[in-house]
């Protein structure tokens, strides 16, 4: 059989995302959850107030890609993206330059100056492809505190101390 060329067309919308999206997100966008996290979590956002933007990128009737923007509880003026999720098979054909694109619109539409995101130090492709979308990195520091660690250290700490003392006691006696 010979190859054959053949012209694809398809039409892409980029919208607010809907109760019945769950399934399409779940399965192209996120696989590593379930069908009930990715709907009670969609649901929660969509219930919940006007602070959060949920948004889809609609390929033929099925969500394909998908951003959110949280407006940041202690700054009104920013907003956080999140979740910024591409199906494989649409990456090389701009869809996240879409979803940017249309969370930029609706994060100035509700009244938002700043759109910010937060990405580990390790993902260099990721912050390289933000910053051709505009980002800029802020020099900020990240501090954190295993608080188990610290439990365990002070036990421990008291375990030596009482050997010690019991130590230094059979010591005493022994010269006394």
């Amino acid at each position: 059989m010979e190859n054959k060329d053949f012209d694809l067309r398809g039409k892409l919308n980029v919208r607010s995302a809907k109760e019945d999206d769950a399934n399409h997100l779940q399965a192209y966008c996120f696989p590593e959850k379930t069908r009930e996290q990715v709907a009670d979590e969609l649901k929660a956002d969509l219930d919940a107030d006007s602070q959060t933007t949920r948004l889809v990128a609609d390929a033929s009737g099925y969500a394909v890609g998908h951003i959110t923007v949280k407006q940041h509880p202690l700054n009104d003026e920013v907003g956080q993206i999140s979740d910024l999720a591409v199906s494989g098979p649409f990456r090389l054909l701009g869809v996240a330059d879409h979803l940017i694109a249309a969370a930029e619109t609706a994060a100035i539409e509700n009244g938002l100056k700043i759109l910010e995101i937060e990405l580990a130090t390790t993902d260099t492709p990721v912050i390289q492809r933000y910053k051709d979308w505009g980002f800029s990195e802020k020099p900020i520091v990240t501090l954190q505190k295993d608080l188990n660690t610290e439990e365990e250290s002070d036990e421990e700490e008291e375990n030596e101390e009482t050997q010690v003392n019991e130590a230094d006691a059979e010591q005493q006696s022994l010269l006394n």
